[in-house]
């Protein structure tokens, strides 16, 4: 069974467009979307599990232009 999360996101200024079009292009990431509030984006990510998950986010996420900080919340069901 597949594990679901959402990743919280503050980006850098100006980085919005590049931005999306590198988190669209990470296949885990189902949808991103552009918010208001304390954070920039949100994304929403499935995986095989937790493990998975946090490699992910390291190793793949995190590099990305763009990203200054983020916050993984995973879904519970």
């Amino acid at each position: 069974m597949s594990k679901k999360a959402y990743l919280l996101i503050e980006s850098e200024p100006g980085s919005t467009s590049q931005l999306i079009s590198d988190l669209t292009s990470v296949k885990e990431v189902v949808a991103v979307e552009f918010v208001s509030g304390p954070y920039d984006f949100i994304a929403e990510i499935e995986v095989e599990d937790v493990d998975e998950l946090g490699n992910l986010i390291t190793k793949v996420v995190h590099p990305i232009k763009g990203i200054d900080r983020t916050v993984t919340c995973i879904s519970i069901e």
